[in-house]
């Protein structure tokens, strides 16, 4: 544990949030506690966001991909590499652009083709320029760069359960490559079900199959729509290898590129509940806190440790144990129970907003009704009284000046010091001392549990007892 907090990573600028305040890590009182000091047993990373150099990203991309059948494109080929949004907030991104970039260069070597990429986003329209200004893609593949939005163009996509609708952009070349992240977001929806598939429909699939997949299934029968998209004829004449970016919470492992989507899938599943299992299981022995945003996408997705602020949100439950009812299922349990009960954890006792984006039409109301909620800044403020999504946050919110004030204003409401801030790192989390003794004190035993107990349940459950990371 550092003595003072280390500098998260760099995030892109939008036009979706304010001008960053000062990050929290550095002021004092703070400090970084090490992934590595709660479960030793996690493997090195390759790449971590306190260093500027990705060539080792570089370097385990262009190994995985010299094992990939790429005999389908011939020279001369359109081929799409499909993006998604999410990994461009990975560690500041910059592993994520590298494993992409990578990937053109390979195509371009291996097959003489014309890569062009597609930037997969989700409700924000800027979103894609920004991300290609930022890390200055459009230089790289020559000008032919477009983003994808669920309200854009659509095309049909003949599957085994009727038609659905992807966006026709993303599918406009002869062949197109699956360039994603492992997505370990949330774990709290998806349950580690095929969750490697997912962006076929939050990523290349139109609105109103997306709706499907959010509204008319539960948390354990929505990943038929991916799989169902990703595995008709549509999908695989056009389909032609994947290229991933592994992640634990301590940072980036590897790059695995495959022709063989759910083969990658499985070993993603049995890596996450190794180890994003037990930071799941860690947060949810947390008895109180105040949650801090620290920038960079919208407050839901923001990491500490390499995991979302979603995961504290729904720490209450194991969501990978698939005996017990979805935590975000949406639907009341039938003893009545709300879903709210569920999806707000009540040890988080106030939650600070130093900066993060709004917008996209996701409602935070009420969770700002279940904890005291403190939001930095006029300019601020007044962009999430501008967002239509969220009346009732604007509604309930507290103003604060400056982010001392709102750390002191937290502290006296929620009778706390114990501080976890979601700030976008990885290998580490920026807490307050309490928090990080609390941590380390709870994290043992955890581990122990997740490795005797719950990993070979959770295994079982999926199929997955033979299968290795």
């Amino acid at each position: 544990m550092s003595a003072s907090a280390i500098q998260p990573p760099d995030f892109m600028p939008s036009a979706y949030a304010p001008e960053p305040q000062p990050r929290v890590a550095s002021l004092p009182g703070f400090v970084s506690l090490g992934v590595e000091e709660l479960f030793p047993e996690f493997p090195e990373p390759i790449y971590t966001d306190d260093t500027d150099d990705v060539s080792s990203v570089r370097r385990r991309a262009e190994a995985s991909l010299a094992e990939v059948d790429m005999s389908k494109i011939k020279p001369g080929d359109s081929v799409n590499v499909c993006a998604s949004e999410h990994g461009f907030g990975i560690m500041g991104g910059k592993p994520y652009v590298e494993m992409i970039k990578t990937t053109r260069d390979i195509l371009v070597e291996r097959t003489g083709c014309k890569p062009r990429l597609r930037l997969a986003m989700y409700r924000g329209y800027q979103e894609a320029e920004e991300v290609e200004h930022h890390f200055e893609l459009g230089d790289y593949f020559e000008g032919q760069v477009k983003g994808l939005l669920p309200f854009d163009k659509g095309v049909a996509i003949e599957t085994r359960i009727g038609t659905l609708y992807g966006v026709a952009r993303a599918y406009d070349a002869k062949h197109f490559v699956h360039a994603y992240y492992d997505d370990p977001r949330e774990m709290y929806f998806n349950r580690l079900l095929y969750k490697s598939l997912k962006s076929f429909v939050m990523s290349y699939a139109r609105l109103e199959t997306r709706s499907v997949y959010h509204a008319n299934f539960g948390n354990r029968s929505s990943s038929i729509i991916p799989r169902a998209i990703f595995d008709s004829d549509f999908i695989q004449q056009r389909y032609a290898f994947s290229s991933v970016l592994r992640t634990s919470p301590r940072g980036v492992i590897d790059v695995q590129a495959s022709n063989d989507l759910y083969g990658i899938d499985k070993k993603i599943t049995v890596d996450h509940l190794r180890s994003y299992g037990k930071m799941q299981r860690l947060f949810g022995e947390v008895e109180d806190c105040i949650a801090v945003w620290d920038g960079g996408r919208w407050g839901y997705y923001l990491h500490a440790g390499g995991v979302i602020f979603g995961v504290l949100l729904t720490g209450r439950r194991d969501s990978f144990d698939l005996n017990v009812p979805a935590t975000a299922s949406w639907y009341p349990e039938p003893d009545g129970t709300s879903v709210g009960d569920y999806l707000h954890n009540p040890a988080i006792k106030a939650i600070v907003v130093n900066q993060s984006w709004v917008g996209a039409n996701i409602p935070y109301g009420a969770m700002a009704a279940r904890s005291p909620t403190f939001v930095v800044g006029d300019a601020q403020a007044e962009m999430w009284r501008k967002d239509a999504s969220n009346p009732v946050f604007a509604e309930l919110m507290n103003v604060e000046d400056t982010i001392e004030d709102a750390l002191e204003a937290a502290q006296h409401r929620a009778a706390s010091d114990k501080m976890i801030v979601f700030d976008g790192s990885y290998g580490r989390l920026t807490v307050s001392p309490s928090m990080a003794e609390f941590l380390k004190s709870r994290a043992p035993a955890v581990s122990q549990r997740v490795d005797e107990e719950l990993l070979p349940m959770w295994l079982k459950q999926r199929g997955l007892e033979g299968v290795t990371p």
